[in-house]
């Protein structure tokens, strides 16, 4: 089996694809021949060393941790319906490789006969997260929301839920885009080339500032002149607003199964659009990184495992 390791935190140049061995099944496990991993900020950010602290596992390491594919065995004390199914699933040791063995419970999921294997495969990290995020911080129908990294594998999620739950939505992003993001379902939408404030002043006035970017001085200046504010970001940890009426709070929570199932039959139904930036072979993924970390672009990059698939 081949897999994409991280070896130390020394960026890009930490990651490189080794043979290793195949996980032992057992009775209660199910293995999938690997179709898509996402490539997620978490994933180049650990490389970096940015999050050694928030990962209880430490290099040489399998990085990534959502995969789709097809279930090639069972196990024995598993449900023999997944036999060749196309599932979704998560692997906390590690998903970069050919061949993931997992159990079934709780975070394998077959997918609707609607939702191809490379749609499903923006749903971890992407949507996921944006759901969460929402879910956090309470969002209301008719609440004024700033969206950072609107264009982002998160972003474009977090766009298409809020417009689903009824909120007003503000898309933060590159000029070029801002016709592109409105009809993916922003109401507004400013451009971070310019100075914010005074485009801020001729908008409704935002309860909530959902941050998927991390840029400190990026929320001081969505924050100025908004006293009320409430910012919630998957991407800081730490932060202290500029004013005292102001709050601040990061999020990484987990969904539950239930929630997972939602987002699959939000893309079968086609109330969530999977937007992909582009899609490389796993061995190109140094290729694939760099795409990955290029500002002002839609959407998630994708490995793939399959060449028949591409």
């Amino acid at each position: 089996m081949i897999a994409l390791v991280q070896t130390a935190y020394e960026g890009l140049s930490s990651l490189q694809l080794e043979e290793t061995p195949l996980a032992k099944a057992s009775p209660l496990s199910v293995t999938v021949k690997t179709a898509y991993t996402p490539i997620l900020p978490w994933d180049w950010r650990l490389a970096n060393g940015e999050l050694a602290s928030m990962q209880a596992r430490r290099p040489p390491m399998i990085i990534s941790y959502g995969f789709t594919g097809t279930v090639t065995k069972v196990g024995a004390l598993c449900s023999a319906s997944l036999q060749d199914q196309p599932v979704l699933g998560i692997n906390p040791s590690g998903a970069a490789q050919t061949i993931n063995v997992v159990p079934p419970l709780p975070y394998l999921f077959k997918l609707p006969a609607e939702v191809s294997l490379a749609a499903a495969a923006t749903l971890i990290g992407g949507a996921d997260a944006a759901l969460s995020l929402i879910k956090a911080a309470h969002v209301q129908t008719g609440q004024v929301v700033i969206v950072t990294g609107a264009t982002g594998g998160v972003g474009t999620a977090l766009i298409q839920l809020l417009k689903e739950q009824g909120a007003i939505v503000i898309g933060l992003t590159a000029p070029q885009n801002k016709a592109w993001l409105h009809q993916l379902g922003s109401n507004y939408e400013l451009d971070y080339t310019q100075p914010l404030a005074p485009q801020l002043a001729q908008l409704p006035k935002p309860a909530l500032l959902l941050d998927a970017v991390g840029q400190p001085e990026l929320l001081t200046q969505l924050s100025t002149n908004q006293p009320e504010l409430a910012i919630w970001s998957l991407s800081l940890q730490q932060w202290q607003p500029p004013l005292a009426s102001q709050t601040f709070q990061f999020t990484n929570r987990p969904l539950l199964p239930a929630d997972y199932r939602h987002l699959l039959d939000l893309l079968a139904t086609q109330q969530l659009q999977p937007i992909i930036r582009a899609t490389y072979d796993f061995h190109d993924f140094q290729t694939a990184f760099k795409t990955a970390q290029t500002h002002g672009q839609h959407g998630r990059v994708l490995l793939s495992y399959d060449s028949s698939l591409n």
